[in-house]
């Protein structure tokens, strides 16, 4: 019963949270995720590896998705350019349980956060 009282918590979190907090909290998971994984791998947990990773690109998928293109063409162009080499980067690391990959899509994710962040405070 706490699982469900949880889960319908979370849901109803998430339905009434504004949605420029829901495209942080997306960076933020997509940045543990990519941080579990990293532990995974070098843990040598292949499964744990893999379900990190695999929440990892769904958030990157979902946030491409998302682009409202009519509204900035460019930006948005520029922003599926990242995303894109993300995908790669978590892809390759998952084919190759090479570290380096991961780094850089922290580091992309991690400024793009900060970005998005500071783009809403103004």
């Amino acid at each position: 019963m706490n699982a469900r009282a949880a889960n319908a918590y979370r849901r109803v979190d998430l339905e009434s949270a504004p949605k420029t907090q829901i495209v942080e909290r997306l960076f933020d998971r997509c940045v543990l995720d990519i941080a579990a994984a990293r532990a995974a791998i070098e843990a040598r947990d292949i499964q744990k590896k893999a379900a990190a990773l695999d929440h990892a690109l769904r958030i990157v998928i979902e946030l491409k998705a998302s682009l409202d293109v009519p509204t900035a063409p460019a930006l948005c162009a520029n922003l599926a350019a990242l995303y894109d080499f993300v995908t790669e980067r978590l892809i390759e690391a998952n084919a190759s349980l090479a570290l380096p990959p991961l780094d850089q899509a922290t580091r992309i994710m991690t400024e793009l956060g900060t970005a998005f962040r500071g783009a809403h405070a103004r």
